[in-house]
């Protein structure tokens, strides 16, 4: 005995939906491709000059020139280096003891900007590790820029 409603068509499952999903996430796909966003039309609003050499004009009096110093940082074997212009050099293996030593030596650069008519907020500190710096050493140095007072401390590359 055979079954017979198992080789019968059966037209009450309805129409095939695939054809029309099809359409719909291929029109989805434009839409999203060529749509714009509400958050696409915001800018980051930056406060750093546009620096091109030999071009533009001289900066509104009202924002002030950035000044800005790097303190080149290194690791030789044990001792760790920071050089912060000509005004500190720290060469030492306890990083407590390096640490009071750079901050002292920032503090007082920091006091001789303000003393100079140079806003604590105009000040930029680059710390640029060399790539053999542990991350200890770098994190000691940033605190001690902190400490001192400065409020925009950014990293570099030093080659």
């Amino acid at each position: 005995m055979r079954i017979q409603g198992a080789k019968k068509i059966h037209y009450d499952s309805g129409p095939n939906m695939i054809p029309l999903v099809d359409i719909v996430m291929v029109i989805l796909l434009f839409l999203m491709m060529t749509g714009t966003f509400g958050a696409a039309e915001h800018f980051l609003i930056s406060d750093v000059p546009v620096q091109v050499k030999g071009a533009g004009a001289m900066p509104t009096p009202s924002l002030g020139v950035p000044t800005e110093f790097s303190i080149k940082l290194s690791q030789e074997g044990r001792y760790y280096i920071a050089k912060a212009g000509h005004f500190a050099s720290v060469k030492n293996t306890d990083s407590a003891k390096a640490y009071a030593q750079l901050r002292g030596d920032l503090a007082a650069q920091l006091q001789n900007f303000i003393a100079a008519g140079i806003k604590a907020d105009d000040i930029r500190v680059i710390i640029s590790p060399t790539s053999s710096v542990n991350l200890e050493n770098l994190l000691t140095v940033m605190e001690a820029a902190q400490d001192a007072g400065f409020r925009k401390i950014g990293f570099g590359v030093n080659q």
